[in-house]
């Protein structure tokens, strides 16, 4: 389909009522959810009309395509975020080119990032741990258990890096129930993991197209949306 900026801004718009809707529920109106234009796939046009529409973080899922994009639009114009696998590889480039790696799944690549900025007194990239709430074979990020993800946090700081929070997907197939209850994993975990790791652990990127609206209400800070805003069907 053809993509206008005049659809894009209409979109953004339409999500930000129904994450103003969600918080309503909760009785959390005055909590800030931010929301993030996932552009995989599409050109850096795409790009530049989600940052024309109002947008100020972009995600993107591989390093090489991010990276391109970002080069074509310029760093300073919006927080690029990847949100996709990162291997070991693609370090170089990722802590290059991107502001936030919001995917850390293992502790042999928080080894890497540390030595090419910590070791190297360079600025690191925000990070985030990826957590499997669903329990899906398919997916990746570190096991939903607060003892596990207390030992990585512990040697996140021996290395030097700072975690800012969690980023987890839905159960793709999954019903609502089952949706809404790997959200309230999340956020229970870090809730959890903040008390017993005297760390601050704000960020909670949860909730996609299908499901932002069930993130918001279980305490996402960060929404990732793609289709929703770019494409396919739209919800009134």
């Amino acid at each position: 389909m053809d993509l206008s900026m005049e659809t894009v801004r209409d979109n953004l718009e339409l999500a930000r009522e129904l994450v103003g809707k969600a918080l309503g529920s909760s009785g959390e109106d005055g909590r800030d959810v931010r929301i993030m234009a996932v552009t995989k796939t599409h050109p850096p046009e795409v790009v530049t009309m989600a940052l024309r529409a109002g947008v100020r973080l972009i995600g993107e899922n591989r390093v090489s395509e991010g990276g391109r994009k970002i080069r074509a639009v310029g760093a300073e114009a919006a927080e690029f975020h990847l949100i996709g696998p990162l291997h070991t590889r693609e370090v170089r480039q990722a802590v290059r080119d991107f502001h936030w790696i919001d995917s850390l799944d293992r502790v042999k690549i928080a080894g890497e990032i540390a030595r090419r900025t910590v070791d190297r007194d360079q600025v690191q990239p925000g990070l985030l741990l990826e957590v499997n709430t669903s329990g899906e074979g398919s997916k990746l990020g570190f096991q939903p258990d607060a003892g596990l993800l207390e030992e990585v946090l512990g040697q996140m700081a021996e290395l030097g890096l700072k975690v800012s929070g969690f980023l987890t997907i839905g159960p793709l197939n999954g019903s609502l129930s089952r949706v809404r209850e790997a959200f309230a994993l999340l956020r229970d975990l870090r809730d959890r993991l903040r008390e017993r790791c005297c760390v601050p652990l704000d960020e909670l990127s949860m909730g996609m197209s299908d499901d932002f609206e069930l993130a918001v209400k279980e305490g996402a800070t960060t929404v990732r949306l793609g289709r929703f805003l770019f494409g396919g069907r739209r919800r009134i």
